[in-house]
């Protein structure tokens, strides 16, 4: 793998006003699944060993790592995975129309710890709203994180939606407990060797 930037500002002003995102739609008889900020996409690689009929995308923000990655999925004929270059936090409505996405994934994003980095973080209402916005009704949003903070603030963000656009699967203000779903990322995999403890959250698209 070439040398690889592992922490980009969404902010800064060339990766606001990316040129060719793509719109991004399922297939005929098929479900999309997006995983936001893929990385290599570990997480969608392990979810497509056991499912050859759902469309899983990857938005991700460091191009290097999208031409990269969907070199290694051609050269392993992963043929349902692709990653997309693109900008989460301004993107959204470019990449997805209404109701068109069947689950989301956040996985272990970026914790810019410093106080005057706090904007760039990329969970909250604005990104929660588009998120919404994409799902289908009854889809799902899965989030997981090592950083409680973080968890906290996802949790902030969606919390105040429920009933009306989301419902907590575990219950109100409450974590989930397990990964539900047969795919972990490279983090993932890190906090389980090393004890760290992970907090998670589902939340699905009311009806």
């Amino acid at each position: 793998m070439p040398r690889i930037r592992q922490h980009v500002n969404p902010l800064k002003s060339d990766l606001l006003e990316i040129a060719d995102v793509p719109r991004l739609a399922p297939g005929p008889g098929r479900a999309l699944d997006v995983e936001l900020g893929a990385a290599e996409a570990h997480f969608l690689i392990d979810l497509a060993k056991t499912d050859r009929e759902t469309s899983f995308v990857g938005v991700e923000i460091r191009r290097e790592l999208v031409t990269f990655t969907n070199s290694e999925l051609a050269r392993n004929d992963v043929r349902n995975v692709q990653l997309v270059f693109a900008n989460m936090s301004v993107d959204m409505p470019r990449l997805f129309g209404d109701a068109t996405v069947r689950r989301f994934f956040l996985n272990f994003p970026d914790p810019w710890f410093k106080s005057r980095q706090h904007k760039r973080r990329v969970i909250g209402p604005e990104l929660v709203d588009e998120i919404a916005r994409a799902l289908i009704p009854g889809g799902d949003l899965f989030v997981q994180t090592d950083i409680f903070d973080l968890a906290l603030e996802a949790m902030s963000a969606l919390e105040p939606l429920c009933p009306a656009r989301f419902v907590n699967v575990r219950a109100p203000w409450s974590f989930f407990a397990e990964n539900p779903y047969p795919g972990k990322s490279r983090r993932e995999r890190q906090c389980e060797g090393d004890g760290s403890r992970i907090w998670r959250l589902l939340y699905r698209r009311s009806p």
